[in-house]
C-alpha cells in the first residue's frame, strides 16, 4: 500500500509548494483554515485537507488552531533561504513526474521520455528557459547538501587544486572550499553552464578561489589540478563514454593525483539500495546511462591505470558514496 500510494505524498508537497504555502508562512507566521482559504482563493474543504496533509507529512505543525512551518519546511521550502529545495520539488513535478508516467514506454523502447533524442541534440536542447532555470536551481540545492557530506567523508586536505568536471552551478566547489581553507577549484562545464556557476561563486564570495572554464569534457580537460571530481556525472552516460572520460582524467592528472566519483551507487549484488536503483530508472527516462556499482567503477579505474582504489560510503541527498582512484 505504501508503494502504491507513494505519489500521494509527493503531489501533496508539490501542490503546497506551487501554492507558495511554505513561503507565505515564513518566519513563524501561522494560518487558520479560513485564512488560508481566503488568501489562496480556495474553498475551506480543500484548504483544510491541504493543511491536514502537510501536517501529517511533517511539513506543518499545529498549535492553538494555527498551522505553522516545521523547522524542516522553514529551512528548505521557503524561497530565498540558503538551502532552498523548492526548485528540485518543482522540477520533479513539472518535468520528471510526467516522464515517469511513461516509464513502461521507456522500458520497451530504451529511450528517454522527457525529451526526444531524434529531434533534440541534448536533454537541454529546446527546453523551456523557465524549466532550465528550475533545473539549475534544483541541482544547486541538492548538490550543496551532498557536497557537505562528501567533504566530511573524503579527506581532501592533501589536495590543492580541484577540477570539478561537469561541475554545473559550482555548488560542490563552494561547499568544499568552505570546508578546506587551502583548496582552490575550477568548475569545468559547457560555457553557458560555467556562466551560471560564476554567478553562484560570486554570490558566495569565493571568486578569488574558484574559477570557471568552459568546454566539453568529451574533448579535453584542463591541466594543473591534482584532484578531479565527477559528481553525478557518470550516471548520465553509457560504459564506453565513461571509460573514455576516466582515461582523459588519468592523462590530465599528475602523479599522486586522484579522481573522486561521487554517486548514488547501486550495490555490487544489484539488489539495491532503493534510492540508487530508482535513480537508475530515472536515468532511463532522462539519459543513456544508469547508476553503476562500486565494482564496475573500480574495474574501469583499474583498467585505466588508477591504483589504491577505495569506496567510501556516506549518507546524502544525491549520493551515498564515492569511489576514489589514485594515479601512481
Amino acid at each position: 500500500m505504501a508503494l502504491s500510494t507513494g505519489f500521494w505524498a509527493f503531489k501533496t508537497l508539490a501542490a503546497a509548494h506551487e501554492l507558495d504555502l511554505f513561503s507565505s508562512l515564513a518566519g513563524g507566521a501561522g494560518t487558520t483554515v479560513a485564512e488560508l482559504a481566503e488568501a489562496l482563493g480556495l474553498h475551506q474543504r480543500p484548504a483544510e485537507m491541504l493543511l491536514t496533509g502537510c501536517a501529517a507529512l511533517g511539513l506543518l505543525e499545529k498549535t492553538g488552531g494555527r498551522y505553522r512551518n516545521t523547522p524542516l519546511s522553514e529551512a528548505y521550502l521557503v524561497k530565498g533561504k540558503p538551502y532552498y529545495f523548492g526548485g528540485f520539488v518543482q522540477m520533479l513535478d513539472k518535468r520528471l513526474y510526467p516522464g515517469w508516467g511513461r516509464l513502461t514506454e521507456a522500458l520497451r523502447t530504451n529511450r528517454p521520455t522527457t525529451w526526444d533524442p531524434a529531434a533534440q541534440s541534448s536533454i537541454f536542447d529546446g527546453e523551456d528557459p523557465m524549466m532550465l532555470a528550475l533545473f539549475w536551481e534544483a541541482m544547486h540545492s541538492v548538490s550543496t547538501m551532498t557536497a557537505r557530506k562528501l567533504g566530511e567523508a573524503v579527506d581532501l586536505s592533501h589536495f590543492r587544486r580541484l577540477l570539478d568536471i561537469g561541475g554545473g552551478s559550482g555548488a560542490y566547489d563552494i561547499e568544499l572550499c568552505k570546508q578546506y581553507g587551502m583548496l582552490r577549484a575550477t568548475v569545468f562545464d559547457l560555457p553557458h553552464v560555467a556562466a551560471i556557476a560564476a554567478g553562484k561563486i560570486a554570490e558566495a564570495g569565493l571568486t578569488g578561489r574558484i574559477e570557471t572554464a568552459g568546454g566539453s569534457f568529451f574533448e579535453q580537460l584542463p591541466k594543473d589540478h591534482d584532484a578531479h571530481l565527477l559528481s553525478m556525472i557518470l550516471h548520465d552516460w553509457d560504459e564506453a563514454k565513461n571509460r573514455a572520460l576516466l582515461r582523459r582524467s588519468f592523462e590530465a592528472l599528475p602523479s599522486g593525483g586522484a579522481v573522486v566519483i561521487s554517486e548514488l551507487l547501486v550495490n555490487d549484488e544489484k539488489t539495491g539500495p532503493a534510492p540508487a536503483a530508482l535513480m537508475s530508472l530515472n536515468m532511463l527516462i532522462e539519459t543513456e546511462g544508469r547508476n553503476y556499482t562500486p565494482a564496475e567503477y573500480s574495474a574501469w579505474l583499474e583498467e585505466t591505470g588508477f591504483r589504491h582504489i577505495e569506496t567510501v560510503w556516506f549518507d546524502a541527498p544525491a549520493a551515498n558514496g564515492a569511489v576514489i582512484g589514485r594515479k601512481p
